[in-house]
């Protein structure tokens, strides 16, 4: 990894580690076994990814022009994005749907003391008006991330029973820069921060097409150095192995895996190192890899130190390892190292990422954004973990499609649940959003059907305060159920929570 100073570094911390301890979830769900049953049975098949990859910016589609809410220019720092409707893998004329929408701002636990978040129910009524019957795929699209998937999930009912649909995960696709055809690509990941922003991305259907597309098979070769076998004087906690060699860069790129530093120096010199692994430490990479892409190395030389700083003078004897050279195929490497990183990572114990497809995105992310040609990089980082840690932390739409039939001339019920966590500004955000909760319903974007009717619902005002939307809710009056035009695109609701007595009731 090229040397950052500690500024950028703590610059660098990811929002949601940011926002973690206070977006702790406060729900607890009845249907978890259900999802957990669906992401694990999804994890055994043969998933297909995709992928949107972002120029220009960073926050390619964030700023404010002031205040809160989802005008043009605006939007939320920590978006969830929008519920997406259902869809079919072929339009069918002959099938018509409503569609109703709920959030439940309900309490599950006596000792919460404010909403966070709400349990959305997706309902949709399919009629098929022909003389034959219609068996269809349906497509269920939802946002999140591979890390939040064990509660992002809905769950997909078909006239009462529970399915275990097929899980896809969208990922990257390049886009040119319109200023510059020519120019060079800035590799930025993709960052939502407004329901427009998915408008883009689903609009003309590549994006899901691309999604249910096989893996990517990356069947380069690549040499691979392997360090086992490590050893270091007692005493010495931070011992530190470093690899030399020299390169020339035009012709050799460096992947690595489990190392903790690096230096780049003129004429194609390169130093990576590693801690030596104590096997009573937890969270070390076991597996340490340097993957050359292009021309192989020649020579390299292997030097201890006494700590992470490999100056001279910090030399440290009796530092050792196996160092052994292979030719691998690159798809084959990308999973065994995903597997290396579940296995020493805070993610080993949670059934809700499939490991499998992680492998399958991580080789679209490399495929599409970090190899140019075969021996150039064109991504920032050497670290492949850095790629693991884009790929499971990115926002992305993922795809639950399963298949149901409709008898000629009758109608199935379709319904996905979900915990849908809200949109909203951080802690130190001065925007003037402090506190607000957002939450969002496209009506069509994506979607091949023909909607009839849509209706939107709360099941409970009890515990919120509606600051903005365009929904037409109305406490005071009671209107809790509201009629939605399909050709509106975008409705938003914006609630602040109350906060709720030891008692139960209503606080301040």
């Amino acid at each position: 990894m090229k040397e950052k100073n500690i500024l950028e570094a703590l610059s660098d911390i990811r929002d949601e580690y940011i926002e973690e301890a206070r977006t702790t979830k406060l729900k607890k769900h009845t249907n978890s076994w259900r999802r957990m049953a669906a992401i694990a049975a999804c994890a055994i098949l043969v998933i297909a990814i995709s992928g949107i990859f972002i120029i220009e910016n960073f926050y390619p589609f964030g700023g404010s022009s002031g205040g809160f809410g989802h005008d043009e220019g605006t939007g939320f720092m920590s978006y969830a994005g929008p519920v997406f409707p259902l869809t079919l893998s072929e339009p069918d004329n002959t099938i018509t749907a409503s569609r109703i929408l709920q959030y439940d701002f309900s309490l599950p636990h006596a000792d919460s003391i404010r909403v966070w978040g709400a349990d959305v129910t997706d309902s949709y009524i399919l009629a098929n008006s022909s003389a034959e019957e219609k068996r269809i795929k349906a497509i269920y699209p939802f946002a999140g991330s591979f890390s939040e998937l064990y509660k992002q999930m809905p769950v997909i009912y078909v006239d009462g029973h529970a399915l275990l649909p097929t899980l896809y995960a969208g990922g990257y696709a390049i886009a040119l820069d319109d200023n510059d055809k020519a120019a060079h690509l800035k590799l930025k990941m993709f960052k939502s921060s407004r329901w427009e922003d998915y408008k883009n991305l689903l609009k003309d259907g590549q994006y899901q097409k691309n999604a249910l597309a096989p893996y990517p098979d990356l069947s380069q070769k690549v040499t691979v150095y392997t360090f086992s076998d490590f050893k270091a004087p007692e005493g010495y906690t931070a011992a530190t192995q470093a690899i030399c060699f020299t390169i020339d860069p035009d012709k050799t790129s460096i992947l690595k895996y489990g190392f903790n530093g690096g230096e780049f120096g003129e004429n194609g010199f390169r130093r990576y190192s590693y801690f030596v692994p104590n096997a009573r430490e937890k969270g070390i990479l076991s597996k340490k890899m340097l993957i050359v892409i292009g021309d192989d190395i020649t020579e390299y030389s292997l030097q201890g130190y006494k700590t992470g700083d490999c100056s001279k003078g910090n030399e440290l004897e009796g530092v050792s390892c196996t160092v052994e050279r292979s030719e691998r195929i690159l798809s084959e490497l990308i999973s065994e190292i995903v597997d290396d990183y579940f296995t020493h990572s805070d993610y080993n114990d949670d059934p809700a990422i499939p490991r499998q497809m992680v492998a399958g995105v991580l080789s679209d992310f490399m495929q599409t954004v970090v190899l140019t040609g075969s021996e150039k990089l064109k991504y920032p980082s050497e670290m492949i973990e850095d790629y693991i840690s884009e790929v499971l932390h990115r926002q992305r739409v993922f795809y639950l499609v399963f298949e149901a039939a409709i008898p000629a001339g009758e109608s199935i019920h379709i319904k996905a649940e979900m915990y849908k966590e809200p949109s909203y500004d951080y802690t130190c955000s001065d925007k003037g959003s402090k506190g607000i909760q957002g939450y969002e319903m496209v009506t069509r974007l994506g979607s091949n059907l023909h909607f009839d009717s849509i209706t939107a619902e709360i099941a409970s005002f009890e515990f919120i305060k509606i600051v903005r939307q365009n929904f037409g809710f109305d406490k005071a009056s009671g209107i809790s159920k509201v009629t939605l035009d399909p050709n509106v695109e975008h409705y938003y609701l914006e609630i602040r929570a109350l906060e709720i007595s030891q008692s139960g009731g209503q606080g301040n």
